[in-house]
């Protein structure tokens, strides 16, 4: 049977980190899948600030969304999804759960092949994003090391248990993006659902970079903060374009519906659960935490869209 590391345990650390996890100024650029209007998610490591004792770096996580406007036209809109804290002892990175005034640890390099990681454990009832709820835990296939900018960094290669909800690499899509020193997963610096995989949401780490070295995925050949041009006019066609728009987006209560038509809608959360459905020309949020949700909207005669919203 294979041994299973609980993080929460001290540990003596075999590898320890070069630098610094995450230093002012560091930047992680994440691509998203296609079939949403979503493009972008950067992370940006913004300043040394303290929590519960604890000197910690602030993360500043947005998305970069193309919106349209009533007219019909395209801009880029930026919007913050979450500010996350972390900091480094030894070998261990830890997270910060706002829900619970606690730290988790996210990342732990001394590991060994074989080795089962868990994270963290479910919870049967979740009063909290469902991020923190979830039971987060993988197994290490291999390890090796990467060089960057002359930097030997460790290299691990994982998967998802088969009781894991959350997780670095999907396995049902064949993932196998790996968890680097310094630099935390390719595919996402916290981890995503093991089986609910949104439109539009994030295939995998683009870039990172910081004072001291760089990364860039193989298959990005452009500039790590590049944009496509926007698209051009409206396709909706007769339906206008106010009919479908969905504002405020982040929003703190009330979504409401452009035009002040009644649309039919569902709200789902991270892992894919319907929370919300009905028809109307707003939803009342009050039952919601703070988070990442999708919503699916469709109007009499067809028209349809799905929007990714953020509740702060």
């Amino acid at each position: 049977m294979k041994p299973t590391l609980f993080l929460l345990l001290i540990l003596s650390p075999l590898f320890s980190f070069g630098q610094d996890w995450a230093p002012v100024g560091a930047k992680w650029v994440y691509d998203h899948d296609s079939g949403l209007s979503q493009y972008l998610t950067t992370i940006e490591s913004v300043k040394d600030t303290t929590v519960m004792g604890k000197v910690c770096r602030q993360l500043v996580n947005r998305e970069i969304d193309e919106l349209m406007r009533q007219d019909g036209s395209y801009y880029w809109d930026t919007s913050l999804v979450s500010t996350d804290y972390i900091y480094q002892s030894n070998d261990t990175v830890y997270h910060f759960n706002q829900f619970e005034s606690t730290f988790y640890p996210l990342y732990l390099l001394n590991v060994a092949t074989n080795d089962t990681v868990l994270i963290r454990r479910s919870k049967a009832q979740c009063d909290e994003n469902e991020y923190f709820c979830s039971r987060f835990e993988y197994v290490v296939d291999d390890i090796s090391t990467m060089s960057l900018q002359g930097q030997t960094l460790k290299v691990i290669y994982n998967s998802a248990t088969d009781s894991a909800e959350w997780v670095f690499n999907r396995s049902f899509v064949g993932e196998s993006y790996p968890i680097v020193e310094r630099i935390g997963s390719l595919k996402y610096l916290f981890g995503v659902s093991r089986n609910f995989a949104m439109e539009g949401g994030i295939k995998c780490l683009r870039c990172y970079t910081d004072a001291n070295i760089s990364y860039k995925a193989d298959y990005w050949d452009k500039d790590c903060d590049y944009l496509p041009p926007l698209n051009g006019p409206s396709t909706i066609g007769e339906i206008k374009a106010d009919q479908l728009l969905v504002s405020p987006n982040p929003f703190s209560l009330v979504i409401r519906f452009g035009g002040g038509v009644a649309v039919t809608y569902q709200l789902y959360n991270s892992l894919g659960k319907l929370l919300l459905k009905g028809n109307g020309t707003e939803i009342n949020t009050s039952s919601l935490h703070k988070g990442v949700y999708l919503l699916r909207i469709a109007r009499d005669g067809g028209a349809t869209k799905t929007v990714r919203v953020v509740k702060e």
